[in-house]
């Protein structure tokens, strides 16, 4: 799976949980300030991030997630 592939699943999973529009996400988005996203909406991403891509985020790498472009970098190294 390449990164475009990735953002598209992570914009959809945004329009989910959070009702942000695709238009206000690019991979520099700070996940907390630029998307007004909470530690709750933050966590409930990741678990539909973990079902859709069939992984496991450990616990200890949250902090890491500040913008899309982590999220990507970290899902970009785990699925194929």
């Amino acid at each position: 799976m390449n990164r475009t592939e990735i953002m598209a699943q992570i914009v959809g999973i945004l329009e989910d949980v959070a009702e942000i529009s695709p238009d206000e996400v690019n991979e520099d988005s700070v996940l907390m300030d630029d998307l007004d996203l909470s530690s709750m909406e933050i966590l409930t991403i990741v678990a539909d991030l973990e079902e859709t891509f069939g992984i496991r985020i450990p616990e200890k790498e949250l902090r890491s997630f500040v913008t899309i472009n982590d999220l990507i970098d970290y899902l970009s190294t785990r699925v194929g």
